[in-house]
């Protein structure tokens, strides 16, 4: 009763009116005497609030010839959140309509929310891909590319553009991975294993639509999460860059990099972002 109770307050519903639904849901037809013994709700105020449920479609008067006052049933739940469902959309969609007139510079607007959980993660993740128009960017590890992958596929085959990099310490080639790369994506395994920088960078999260909107984040070891989504197209950008990049280097060493191999060592070991590039620190023109 408590779950439900908290449930019809979220979707709206004052206290003692969420009180005297389950009410009626336990016991029907009931006057508003039995409601008040049964849900706590004052003797004053049981008719007002049955009422109000009456107003809000969520119960009915009941005809009996029986004496004992006013009788009300409840409507069928199933029925009513239906109804609720509908007529939120239906307010959601006529504020969309209403407020876009007003924005007339979208870039007034700026938006940035951050996302401190992978539950949270997925489900923006989910919601951005299947929003999906034109392309997707994404950098990602298996544990979230396997729970995006239908997602992923479903964007294939409605015609958007993917580029995707798959970081995994497992050289095992991934077969959700492979069905991407069947369908047309570009999409590929990062073949040197980044799991040593994972207790420092976390598992990145990375995912950009269509250069407007994206998340770019990090799980890290003890499941914290640290991420942004947002509108920002400088943040956007900057990530579908990355992404690029990425896949860019993957390329480069997979199909020409034995020179680089020579010179840097297996995978890059002796490339450091800190250190000063040779040319410079000879002054050597490359």
């Amino acid at each position: 009763m408590r779950d439900a109770h908290e449930a019809l307050t979220e979707l709206g519903f004052g206290d003692y009116e969420a009180r005297a639904y389950c009410a009626l849901l336990a016991q029907s037809p009931a006057n508003g005497y039995q409601v008040a013994q049964a849900s706590g709700i004052p003797r004053a105020k049981v008719y007002e609030c049955l009422e109000r449920l009456v107003a809000r479609g969520a119960a009915v008067r009941v005809e009996s010839s029986e004496a004992g006052g006013k009788l009300f049933a409840p409507t069928d739940f199933g029925e009513m959140l239906d109804e609720i469902q509908q007529s939120t959309r239906t307010a959601c969609d006529r504020a969309r309509d209403a407020l876009r007139r007003c924005n007339t510079d979208s870039r007034a607007v700026e938006v940035l929310w951050r996302v401190n959980s992978r539950q949270d993660l997925i489900r923006r993740g989910h919601k951005l891909i299947g929003g999906a128009k034109k392309t997707l960017h994404v950098a990602l590890w298996p544990e979230e590319f396997g729970t995006l992958a239908p997602e992923l596929l479903a964007a294939l085959k409605r015609g958007v553009r993917m580029a995707l990099i798959l970081y995994s310490p497992d050289p095992t080639p991934n077969p959700a991975l492979a069905q991407l790369q069947r369908m047309g994506a570009g999409a590929i395994q990062h073949s040197r294993s980044k799991g040593e920088n994972v207790p420092v960078l976390g598992r990145q999260f990375v995912l950009a639509v269509d250069y407007e909107r994206g998340i770019t984040g990090s799980v890290f070891e003890g499941g914290d999460v640290e991420g942004i989504f947002s509108l920002n197209r400088g943040l956007v950008t900057n990530a579908v860059d990355l992404v690029n990049h990425e896949i860019y280097l993957e390329r480069i060493m997979t199909e020409a990099g034995t020179e680089v191999v020579r010179t840097f060592g297996e995978d890059l070991a002796k490339l450091n972002a800190f250190d000063v590039p040779q040319t410079a620190a000879t002054g050597d023109q490359p």
